[in-house]
């Protein structure tokens, strides 16, 4: 049986910023949702919400996650399904937060990702691992080009970048949300 934490992930859509720092709500993509979802079911996240407030892209969501509930989709993949059985939508994140309270009967600690540095409002791996034993964690990955000015101001961290040994950091949110889970599981017991 898989072990999961008190960690949640919200994949965040509204408000997002676009490459000219303009807030935009973005489109729900395929690939995040499964592949998100299969990264949350590895390692032991209890939810997946993506966060979405036009009701088009929620039906969307909805459509995808019953093709492998009941669908074809069901006898095709189960696997598929394990993994879409943790997805939830939410309008936003705040509502995200709500329901990890309701759940665990305690305010997560909501922490924001990013690949920028936030040095005011910086946690690291390590320490974040700390707070998982203590409290439930909700983890906000940013859609577009990262999370709005006004979700950084609202958290209460800002998870340490992914650094590789180059320069470059620009992971698609996919892989940032796979290596930031398998960080924060890996030693945990």
């Amino acid at each position: 049986m898989n072990k999961c934490f008190p960690l949640y992930v919200s994949l965040v859509h509204y408000p997002v910023i676009d490459k000219n720092g303009a807030t935009v709500t973005t489109s729900v993509t395929l690939f995040d949702l499964h592949d998100i979802a299969r990264s949350c079911v590895t390692f032991g996240a209890s939810s997946f919400f993506i966060v979405n407030h036009a009701p088009r892209q929620q039906q969307v969501v909805q459509r995808v996650i019953d093709f492998w509930d009941t669908g074809f989709g069901k006898e095709y993949n189960s696997n598929r399904k394990e993994a879409l059985d943790i997805v939830k939508t939410t309008n936003f994140w705040e509502e995200s937060k709500e329901a990890v309270s309701k759940e665990t009967g305690k305010n997560p600690i909501v922490i924001g990702t990013s690949a920028r540095f936030h040095p005011d409002k910086e946690i690291r791996f390590q320490d974040t691992q700390l707070i998982m034993k203590e409290a439930p964690v909700l983890l906000l990955f940013g859609t577009g080009w990262g999370l709005s000015p006004d979700i950084i101001a609202s958290v209460d961290y800002m998870l340490q970048p992914i650094e590789g040994p180059t320069p470059y950091n620009h992971l698609s949110v996919r892989s940032a949300v796979a290596i930031i889970l398998y960080e924060l599981t890996k030693k945990i017991s």
